[in-house]
């Protein structure tokens, strides 16, 4: 008597991850003389394409005499002796007084293309930076790079630098402006609720008289809701500057992004810049890199069934063969099965919210070569900067073109790369690359867009202005643009605009109705450990709503809960 295959279980088995842990040095049980050492021979028949970029020399150019002789010396003290041309480039706009966007490759130190003008302004004129980075863990490992800089610089020429998030008290944020700092790193969030607070605080007042450079890095991720009210805050900025005796017309924009392709119109369009007769080129576009780069194999297996087994064994398989690196997932479940599925202790779970201490850990065990790899989520697609790594490995395709390639940058930055994608067979955009994988090197990113004269965007940015420094009747469409007339005429008909002797004004806190990032929640939990009470993350409210309820483990093998 024959019975039928259980076909449900069959399925399972292909689809959903193994229950054991792979091992780290797995016996040998193959007939075959030797075991693969290199990934196209490891794959097999699972290969699907692979290309190899070729590496790129280094095009650099002379610093320029003429910079701040403390500055040059600290430059020659870090062991920088010569700029890449598109560095230069940056230098040359700032001096210039020019507004830019630079799209340079990650890993093409943009950070170094702009602090060094920003710094010759701070010491020469006196002028103020914001420097807005849309993660703290991001803005955390720039000014890392920045005050090692400073460092070098004698305390009587040295700027300062601080930095000032949401989760810094009012009186501490006093403490910080006490400090007189020339460069300020912050988030957007944060100064859309100081602008509110600035006629309280003289010292706000004077770095607002003095601002002259506002950097936005990360540009690219500007798109949608939490692009447009980028676009409005720098409005109100705009506004706070000239009511408090600045220039605001002297302002300089300056803009850090993965290559996107309308760089330029996003760059323009957030800034509120338009060629004039005076300017008629009111924005430079930097995108030629000259840094030198090592080459880079790119390699896209066959679709996958089983995506998580099958990037543990890609993982396993470069572990073998002493390679380290970072593996991409879509979401943080997929990083927590991973990283259960390896069980190694050469391997660590990377999230965004890790704390700071975590972070740091994590970041020193790579470097002393205790882990190998980090498994992360998109919140690393930037922000990090380890050279240590050689290889990234994608777990399905990310989305988009520009994550692509910043996942990719965060590895093979010193030494050859390796890139690894992995698609996913049951997406049809994963398997729209699998034909055309040739898009991975070649062709434009995607364009970022948002709306900004969108009327509920309008409405509420106006009532904070107004609720501000008020808005001069007049003067509403030079700061706000046309759009914005009828808006405010229909604020003032329902009665929530008033208008004075001195413009436009409204009462209360409307800053509370604007989230910046659209529908992600702002309020945040702590994941504790429940025995020990240790910090091991901090997540947004909805992800803890999803996810927290099920058991976590944590990076350093105990279990997490949430006490909220």
């Amino acid at each position: 008597m024959t019975t039928t295959p259980n076909y449900g279980a069959l399925l399972q088995s292909f689809w959903t991850p193994p229950t054991t842990s792979i091992a780290e040095n797995p016996d040998s049980t193959s007939d075959s003389l030797s075991e693969p050492t290199d990934i196209i021979e490891f794959l097999g028949e699972d290969l699907l394409w692979q290309q190899t970029i070729p590496a790129q020399e280094p095009d650099l150019k002379e610093i320029p005499a003429d910079l701040p002789p403390e500055l040059v010396e600290a430059l020659h003290a870090q062991g920088i002796h010569q700029f890449y041309s598109h560095q230069l480039k940056a230098l040359q706009a700032i001096r210039a007084s020019k507004s830019l966007i630079l799209t340079s490759p990650t890993a093409s130190g943009k950070t170094l293309s702009t602090y060094p003008g920003i710094l010759e302004g701070c010491m020469n004129a006196g002028h103020r930076a914001l420097a807005f980075y849309g993660l703290r863990a991001l803005a955390l490992d720039q000014f890392h790079k920045i005050s090692e800089l400073l460092s070098a610089i004698p305390v009587v020429s040295r700027p300062v630098l601080a930095m000032m998030t949401g989760d810094v008290k009012t009186e501490e944020r006093e403490q910080i402006l006490a400090s007189d700092p020339h460069i300020l790193g912050v988030t957007p969030e944060l100064i859309h609720f100081q602008l509110k607070q600035a006629w309280k605080s003289q010292r706000w007042a004077t770095f607002y008289q003095q601002l002259r450079y506002v950097l936005i890095d990360e540009a690219h991720t500007l798109s949608g809701s939490y692009g447009a009210n980028m676009a409005w805050l720098i409005r109100r900025i705009r506004l706070t500057v000239d009511h408090y005796g600045g220039r605001s017309r002297e302002l300089q924009f300056i803009f850090l992004s993965a290559t996107c392709g309308n760089p330029k119109q996003l760059a323009q369009k957030l800034a509120g810049l338009k060629p004039t007769k005076r300017a008629p080129k009111p924005l430079i576009w930097i995108h030629r890199s000259g840094a030198a780069a090592p080459h880079r194999q790119v390699v896209v297996t066959q679709p996958s069934y089983n995506l998580t087994s099958d990037t543990a064994r890609i993982i396993q398989f470069l572990l073998a063969q002493e390679k380290s690196g970072i593996a991409f997932c879509n979401s943080r479940r997929s990083v927590r099965d991973l990283t259960g599925l390896l069980k190694s202790n050469q391997v660590a779970a990377f999230y965004g919210g890790i704390s700071p201490e975590r972070r740091a850990e994590v970041v020193q065990q790579l470097q002393s070569g205790i882990i190998k790899w980090i498994i992360a989520t998109e919140a690393l697609e930037a922000g990090i900067d380890l050279p240590e790594l050689e290889c990234c490995v994608l777990r399905g395709w990310p989305g988009s073109k520009m994550a692509y390639q910043q996942r990719s940058g965060r590895a093979g930055r010193v030494k050859p790369g390796m890139t690894v994608l992995i698609p996913n067979a049951l997406n049809p955009i994963d398997r729209y690359i699998t034909e055309h994988p040739e898009l991975l090197i070649s062709g434009e990113a995607e364009d970022v867009f948002f709306n900004d004269e969108y009327p509920i965007f309008a409405a509420k940015h106006l009532l904070c202005a107004a609720a501000e420094t008020g808005i001069p009747t007049s003067k509403i469409k030079h700061y706000f643009g046309s759009a914005a007339i009828e808006v405010a005429k229909l604020l003032m008909a329902q009665g929530h605009l008033n208008k004075g002797r001195n413009g436009l004004w409204a009462r209360g806190y409307p800053h509370k109705d604007v989230n910046f990032r659209g529908g992600v929640s702002q309020t945040t939990v702590k994941l504790v450990d429940a025995e020990s009470g240790e910090a091991l993350e901090e997540v947004s409210e909805d992800i803890a709503h999803r996810e927290v309820h099920i058991p976590m483990p944590s990076t350093n093998g105990k279990m997490a809960t949430d006490k909220c």
